[in-house]
């Protein structure tokens, strides 16, 4: 399976499929875009203008949690209309965006990188009775240039 060796080898046999997307920088948003099960197009740019408008609907919390990276990553997920590829420091990074991302789309984020496996729930959401009622979305990082989504029954 291609981009096997990016994950944590306990979660191999549970995974189902790893999808690649487009590699021009958006690859982490189009991730994120692919589990939201929005447009191939322009998906990356919803997720990115949704994770700047929380940023700034909510700066006295986003600015508590992020600390001094709180422009940093107010910058990054910043988009124009125009704008097509992604430079190096827009990059979607985790750790310090997989609670922006959970929270802004009310889902759990899961990063099964090998190496840096983490989990990121929203930090404003109704707690719902059952883990099913949640989406969750799985991604994974090929050696911190790429990002590719993991489907996994387990998530179902």
């Amino acid at each position: 399976m291609a981009y096997s060796h990016c994950l944590e080898p306990d979660w191999l046999p549970h995974v189902e499929a790893i999808i690649d997307v487009v590699s021009d920088g958006n690859c982490g948003y189009r991730c994120i875009a692919s589990g939201l099960r929005l447009a191939d197009v322009d998906g990356w740019r919803i997720v990115r203008r949704r994770m700047y408008d929380e940023i700034i609907g909510y700066e006295d919390l986003w600015r508590e949690v992020l600390g001094s990276s709180f422009e940093t990553v107010k910058n990054a997920v910043h988009c124009s209309e125009k704008q097509e590829g992604a430079s190096f420091k827009e990059w979607l990074t985790l750790p310090d965006m997989g609670l922006l991302v959970s929270t802004a789309f009310n889902v759990i984020l899961v990063n099964l990188s090998h190496g840096s496996a983490s989990t990121f729930l929203p930090l404003r959401s109704t707690p719902t009775s059952s883990l099913h009622n949640r989406l969750i979305i799985a991604m994974a990082n090929e050696r911190n240039i790429h990002w590719v989504r993991v489907s996994s029954m387990i998530f179902l």
